[in-house]
């Protein structure tokens, strides 16, 4: 077992740098929400995941801050109409307004349902600065009728800080993922066999996810991560994948990895020794990477 010295200057040290799926300027799709069930389009031919959100039925979306939320929303139309519809769009945190658009569109010819059929008009994009800490922010319209929303994240505005990997003081195996030009180390998470790992706080935890696929498995998976420290549950995600088509195990033959998930989780001052488990499904076995923003030596947190 490795330990790992209570100062930021040593844990330096024993962190490893890697590139992560959220560098400045990227973005990921938010395509997995708790309880509800997205709509697939077809944009210019490609599938994309969205959000159906009416007056009545807003979109709550959890998030781990600082970050960005990019919102790309497209009228629902009815098939007997065309005409220009005006819609505001409002992000809220509580009752508080963190951003709003106002705008005006008309059908897009570029863009129809999975099954070929229905009018929808052409996006219009916002963009929300989120601050540090978990918020839970709703997304509200006001519309004659439904509007789709797909979702991204990325980094703060003004670039992400230098990450680093954490290395876990305790984890069964270690598997190497293949993604493009990047090879990054993941740890084999399981029911009854987690991953511990401790590091210095105040800092902001990135937990990256995916799921082993075997060779029975098709479609969809949901599977769902806890962390803990000590007897307290600090957090329990769930999510829905499908299997990667451009990442591969290079040491493992026999699975195929999922898209990645990720999770981003703060925590406040002093010393934290954390387990991350996989609840479900039985059986299952999932990867994790852990990164936090790059210590630097000889400062206090």
């Amino acid at each position: 077992m490795i330990c790992i010295a209570p100062t930021r200057a040593v844990l330096a040290l024993l962190l490893t740098l890697a590139p992560g799926p959220a560098a400045a300027g990227d973005w990921d799709a938010i395509e997995n929400l708790q309880g509800r069930t997205p709509v697939t389009l077809k944009v210019d031919g490609k599938l994309r995941l969205y959000y159906r959100v009416t007056p009545d039925q807003p979109l709550t979306v959890p998030m781990d801050g600082p970050a960005r939320l990019r919102l790309t929303s497209r009228v629902e139309y009815e098939e007997h109409k065309g005409s220009p519809v005006i819609y505001t769009l409002r992000a809220l945190e509580g009752d508080r307004e963190l951003e709003h658009q106002s705008t005006e569109t008309s059908p897009s010819g570029r863009v129809r349902g999975q099954a070929g059929n229905g009018k929808f008009g052409k996006s219009r994009r916002m963009t929300v600065d989120v601050p540090a800490g978990h918020h839970d922010i709703r997304i509200a319209v006001e519309a004659p009728g439904a509007v789709l929303v797909r979702l991204h994240e990325s980094a703060p505005r003004g670039g992400d800080e230098s990450m680093v990997s954490l290395t876990p003081i305790e984890s069964v195996r270690s598997v190497i993922v293949s993604e493009g030009q990047k090879s990054i180390p993941y740890s084999s998470v399981s029911s009854g066999r987690p991953v511990r790992l401790r590091f210095q706080g105040p800092i902001t935890l990135e937990i990256v996810s995916r799921l082993d696929f075997d060779a029975t498995m098709r479609g969809v998976q949901p599977y769902s991560l806890a962390i803990a420290e000590g007897t307290r549950r600090v957090r329990e995600t769930e999510f829905q994948t499908t299997k990667s088509t451009t990442a591969t195990f290079t040491n493992l033959k026999d699975r195929v990895p999922s898209k990645f998930d990720r999770m981003r989780v703060p925590f406040g001052p002093g010393i934290h020794e954390i387990t991350v488990e996989l609840e479900a499904p039985a059986g299952a076995v999932a990867e994790i990477h852990a990164r936090i923003p790059q210590p630097i030596a000889g400062s206090e947190p």
